[in-house]
Parts: structure tokens; sequence; C-alpha cells
């Protein structure tokens, strides 16, 4: 299995910025808005998994073969 490093790259920029802006503060300030807090969403932990979950996410995306059919 052979990983474009550049879908890799961008892919994982996209799916991180998805994660902090969609996921993370549109739901919270939708389904929790009292307990929104910004030290919640930038704290170590929190963005640890998030880019954690980029990273593999971007590894997945990044190194699906598609065979062109003839």
């Amino acid at each position: 299995m052979k990983i474009n490093w550049k879908k890799f790259i961008i892919s994982s920029f996209i799916i991180f910025i998805a994660f902090v802006f969609i996921a993370d503060i549109l739901v919270d300030r939708i389904f929790k808005p009292q307990e929104f807090d910004w030290s919640k969403i930038f704290g170590f932990e929190n963005l640890f998994w998030k880019v954690l979950a980029a990273i593999v996410g971007a590894y997945f995306y990044s190194s699906e073969n598609k065979q062109e059919k003839k």
C-alpha cells in the first residue's frame, strides 16, 4: 500500500479543521451552550484526540487504492 503524502498532509489539515470547527464548536454551541468553554475545546487532551483522529483519517484516505478500469 502506497501513501500519497501530498494527499495525506492536505487531508489531515482539512479533517482536523472539520473536527475543531464543525464537530466540536458547533455541536457544543447547539447542544450544550451552558457548558461551552474555549479552554476545553483547545485543551491538550481534546486537541490530542482531534489530531490523532485527523492523522488516522488522512492515512486511510491517502492510502486507498483506486484502480483504473481498462
